[in-house]
């Protein structure tokens, strides 16, 4: 038997190459590899080699990546396994091959590709992919079905373990995202390519998902016949509680491009229904507010913005919405062109401080006709609208109705963020806020930047930073503080957890010395609630801020803006934009329910991208901001007793007390005007060991368990979009919300 073939290298424990037989096309070569004789290793030569058939080898599908350890400098042998044939030898030097020596080879590319798949998660595939000989490359990984590219996506993804297990940066997994089209229940099995570079596994994977989820395979199989049955009635409930919890712990999702099939089957609509035109010209409007304002006139009033269209239904079910709700106001969601496309914009509950920065209720809102009675002649909807809005307060009587109702053929420009920045300014000074500023940041989107007035006696701040050792990441952190912090009264707490190393304890003394921050030994293991609480018990502070060691202060008016958020009797904490030091996002608030637990929002995101509908762009209130720089009242954190020590000593309690703080009715804001630096868990390193692993399982069950409630109803993010990964980042397959119109 004659085999031509080529060891293209040897990397992370894996051999890679190809190899295939001209006496026996189309047969994959099964192949063994010898160490002095000894067989160590074998593996198929079946991977798709396109660029090897492109040289004029073989069909194809003759590509191997063999798991095997050698040591340095090993000769080997590869035999085809049923023959004993030599296939070639080689020997596993340090340096690549340069892929152009020897007879019939085609001169094939030596940075090979290095990767895998993790796992299968709901419509999901991870993994990661990289090329170990140009590390700061990203490659692009396709799912194929049957030889069909069905999904692709970029391996340039941040993840923890790949950092510490030193593939490059950490930044190459991938996610890829089945079609719409293969949730339907059949298994197909995918190949994950490495584009130019063939598969970067062995064999395939199969991949069975059912757009509907779990629960609604149960209600199919389920008739009123058998449920009569009381044991098969008792059965399908355990059944169904168990898929609740199997949907909520390993949530679903697709990409927004299949919005439209999502859309449409979840209304039973077409995906080619244009929704009807209904909207007033300016004195049609006017004369419908001085109608409304006759003694008989209508209860309730329907604003449709300008540029708005409705769908089939939307006011039936708006009506009927408000026929079983108690609430003055109440707006739903919206979608818009895109791209040629459709984009859903799925908007949270009433937000606040989203309302002041963004008009996120555009489109149909319906209203009590009371409330509009006291409204001036208005010359848009938007000014109607916004108006009424803000008169709520933080706290008003709306309603949000979490499916799409209408279509935005545009969007508000300068007319309308002009009217859109007089309402906002308008109700700033009925709330005794004469002081404050109102800046449109972009006209064309209608996005402002409300700067709150400094409180008339500028507080004193505590900045609480734990450490332990690590000189270089507190140093910086310290550093930037007094070298950029501009108009602000602060000191500063440091935590030292046990440090060891002579330099750090000398920078310690010194700092102290020099009355530059103020010291406080913590001789325990480590326990960042603990070692938090201990110092705000000695803080002189009227406001708290907890910093983490391993940040870098980017905005010097920092603790003025968090000032005058705290200021405002309905805040409760102040959380601050977190960016990567490669210009990525890290935190942009907190959606609880991720996964069952929390996640930071917009990890996805470039500091220069706007995120999902310029939601990193502009402040807004979420359930939870991190404690790697949290804001809040003293007083507030002494009442709630601080963060909780015994049931989460290491993660989640600065979750935990953002959602303790919203319990009271207190607002959580997060600004990106306040922007620092984050290397996120450098001076700890990852949750890896058995003893860590253990007690961040203990930690989550603790979460499901007490906040069990908002695992899946966060009011701060739509039950429309994901919670499996990043938020924000697809629809959620099925809605935590069932949709009604169209049915």
């Amino acid at each position: 038997m004659r085999i031509v073939g080529y060891v293209e290298g040897y990397a992370e424990n894996t051999l890679v190459g190809w190899a295939y037989s001209p006496d026996r096309q189309g047969e994959r070569l099964v192949l063994l590899v010898e160490c002095d004789g000894v067989p160590v290793a074998a593996g198929l030569a079946n991977l798709d080699r396109q660029d090897v058939a492109a040289a004029g080898h073989g069909d194809g599908q003759c590509g191997f990546r063999i798991r095997v350890h050698l040591p340095p400098g090993q000769e080997l042998v590869v035999r085809e396994a049923s023959t004993g044939t030599l296939a070639f030898s080689h020997a596993n030097k340090a340096e690549q091959d340069d892929g152009t020596d020897g007879g019939d080879r085609p001169a094939l590319r030596s940075d090979i590709v290095q990767g895998n798949v993790d796992n299968v998660l709901g419509t999901v595939i991870r993994g990661w992919c990289w090329q170990p000989s140009h590390p700061d490359r990203h490659v692009k990984v396709q799912a194929m079905v049957d030889g069909r590219i069905v999904a692709e996506a970029m391996a340039n993804e941040i993840r923890g373990d790949l950092v510490n297990a030193g593939i490059g940066a950490g930044d190459h997994a991938f996610n890829l995202r089945m079609p719409y089209w293969c949730l339907d229940g059949r298994q197909r099995d995918v190949m994950v390519h490495a584009e130019g570079h063939g598969a970067i596994h062995e064999f395939a994977i199969p991949f069975l998902c059912f757009a509907g989820g779990p629960l609604s395979l149960l209600e199919q199989a389920t008739t009123d016949a058998n449920m009569r049955n009381p044991d098969t009635a008792t059965a399908v409930r355990l059944l169904q509680c168990y898929l609740e919890q199997v949907q909520q712990q390993i949530p679903a999702s697709i990409g927004f491009g299949f919005y439209p099939e999502w859309r449409a089957a979840l209304t039973g609509t077409q995906k080619d229904d244009v929704p009807a035109a209904f909207a007033a010209d300016r004195p049609g409007l006017n004369a419908a507010v001085q109608m409304i304002r006759q003694p008989d006139g209508a209860e309730w009033i329907a604003v449709l913005d300008q540029g708005a269209l409705l769908y089939p239904g939307a006011l039936s079910r708006i009506i009927d919405v408000m026929q079983t709700v108690d609430a003055d106001i109440i707006y739903g969601d919206a979608d818009l062109p895109v791209d040629g496309g459709l984009m859903p914009w799925f908007r949270p509950d009433w937000n606040y401080d989203l309302c002041l920065s963004q008009d996120y209720t555009r489109g149909l809102t319906l209203f009590r006709a009371a409330l509009l009675r006291e409204i001036g002649s208005c010359s848009s909807a938007t000014l109607l609208r916004l108006r009424a809005l803000l008169r709520q307060g933080p706290n008003g009587r709306i309603h949000h109705v979490p499916e799409v109702l209408s279509q935005l053929t545009r969007s508000p420009g300068p007319e309308l963020a002009l009217h859109a920045r007089q309402a906002v300014l308008e109700h700033l000074h009925s709330r005794g806020a004469d002081q404050a500023i109102v800046t449109t940041i972009d006209e064309h989107e209608g996005l402002r930047r409300v700067e709150w007035p400094s409180p008339k006696e500028p507080p004193f701040f505590s900045l609480i930073i734990p450490t332990r050792d690590r000189l270089s990441l507190v140093k910086a952190a310290v550093d930037s503080i007094e070298a950029k912090t501009v108009d602000a009264r602060y000191e500063i707490i440091i935590i030292d957890n046990q440090s060891q190393q002579e330099e750090t304890l000398d920078w310690l003394n010194e700092g102290q010395r020099r009355g530059r921050f103020r010291v406080i030994p913590y001789d325990a293991p480590f326990n960042f609630a603990d070692m938090n609480n201990r110092a705000a018990e000695q803080a002189r502070g009227t406001i708290l801020g907890f910093i983490n060691n391993d940040v870098e202060l980017i905005s010097g008016n920092w603790l003025t803006v968090a000032a005058s958020h705290l200021e405002r009797p309905e805040v409760g904490a102040v959380g601050a934009r977190l960016r990567f030091s490669n210009g990525m996002i890290q935190h942009a608030g907190v959606v609880v329910g991720t996964g069952g637990l929390a996640e930071n929002a917009f990890q996805t995101v470039h500091v220069d991208d706007t995120g999902y509908f310029h939601r990193t762009r502009v402040t807004g209130n979420y359930s939870a901001v991190t404690a790697a720089c949290l804001f809040c009242r003293r007083s507030d954190f002494t009442i709630l007793g601080g963060f909780d020590a015994d049931n989460l000593p290491v993660a989640f309690n600065d979750v935990d007390f953002c959602l303790r703080l919203r319990e009271t009715g207190a607002l959580i804001v997060w600004t990106p005007d306040i922007e620092l630096y984050h290397h996120e868990s450098v001076s700890r390193g990852r949750d890896n060991t058995p003893e860590r692993v253990a007690r961040a399982m203990k930690e989550e069950n603790f979460m499901r368990r007490r906040w069990k409630n908002l695992s899946m109803s966060d009011p701060h993010y739509n039950p429309n979009l994901n919670l499996d990964g990043v938020p924000f980042t697809g629809l959620a397959l099925p809605p935590r919300h069932p949709w009604r119109i169209g049915r």
